[in-house]
């Protein structure tokens, strides 16, 4: 007898699973984006896997608006959110210098208000997790971005928008960031440091961007690895922290920062996991706060090859099928 997958549970009560996407969060701008080496468009190749594999339409997950600017100055001063309407600004920060040459409103609707969407998609993901054990947002991650200023391809701070939405929403709540993305989250810990009943386990590539020594100092479990480090101590190393972590902060509430920048063939990350090692990471969290009965939301983060968006559809569809399915 054939067993009862997340999908099909979901299903069968016209329930929608927990997932959350939109078209509007896929970056083009008439084949400019090919400029940078971060695919932005794998959102959608990875739902359209996903659709393929679990037998998911659209309508089957959830679908958010994009975030306003008054929602955003919960984090961001007015100041920066104007600025980001100067394309030189925007090409500072997507580090893709051509962009400053094109129009603001073309900027605006091609680049800036896709990752509104995916902003908003962070923080309807927040409450799914609490609605359903589990949430996983087709985007965002976008842990760079501080209140004043963005890098690294980060405009909108979710995660800390997600933070502040959570404890508005829930006094006293225990919140555990887990960012195994390959760079350091400094727009994280720089935006959050002064944030109680908040933890942050970072691990990551310290020989890589951003090297912030000042929002490094803000990380609660700051785990630094080197250069090329390989699937058996990287994977060891997380059994390890991941549990200690939880029931050291005694975590209300997981936010899941997992980019698949860490792949082996990944030309920013500069480390040596395989797709095996990042579909074990993925389970690793997702066990441990499952079996801790802790809410749990995914967040795709970075990731700068092709291949990243079968990488993430493999180990969404293993999270589904093999992991909540079972739990």
């Amino acid at each position: 007898m054939k067993k009862n997958t997340a999908t099909d549970t979901c299903k069968q009560t016209k329930e929608k699973l927990p997932i959350v996407y939109s078209d509007e969060y896929n970056i083009s701008f008439m084949g400019l984006e090919k400029l940078h080496p971060f695919d932005s468009k794998k959102y959608g190749r990875v739902f359209e896997m996903l659709s393929e594999r679990l037998g998911l339409a659209y309508t089957d997950i959830h679908h958010p608006e994009a975030i306003s600017d008054e929602d955003l100055l919960e984090i961001h001063h007015p100041d920066y959110l104007e600025s980001l309407k100067n394309p030189s600004t925007v090409a500072q920060i997507a580090e893709v210098p051509f962009l400053g040459l094109l129009a603001s409103d073309v900027l605006q609707s091609c680049l800036i208000e896709p990752m509104r969407y995916a902003t908003a998609g962070t923080l309807m993901g927040a409450d799914l997790a609490l609605k359903h054990g589990w949430s996983i947002n087709l985007s965002g991650g976008y842990h760079h971005a501080k209140r004043d200023c963005g890098s690294g391809f980060c405009f909108f701070a979710d995660i800390p928008l997600a933070v502040m939405k959570l404890r508005n929403t829930n006094p006293g709540i225990k919140i555990l960031v887990i960012d195994l993305d390959a760079h350091q989250g400094n727009g994280v810990s720089d935006t959050l440091q002064s944030i109680p009943d908040l933890s942050i386990l970072d691990v990551y590539n310290c020989q890589i961007f951003p090297d912030d020594m000042e929002a490094e100092r803000h990380v609660h479990i700051p785990i630094p690895v080197l250069a090329n480090i390989e699937d058996a101590e990287y994977l060891s190393l997380l059994e390890r922290v991941i549990p200690e972590a939880m029931d050291a902060c005694q975590a209300d509430f997981v936010i899941y920062n997992a980019g698949t920048d860490i792949y082996e063939e990944d030309p920013l990350g500069a480390m040596n996991i395989s797709r095996a090692g990042i579909i074990k990471r993925d389970e690793i969290v997702f066990l441990n706060a499952i079996n801790r009965d802790i809410p749990i939301l995914m967040l795709l983060s970075g990731g700068y090859t092709k291949t990243s968006a079968s990488i993430i559809a493999d180990s969404i569809e293993n999270l589904i099928t093999r992991v909540i399915a079972i739990s």
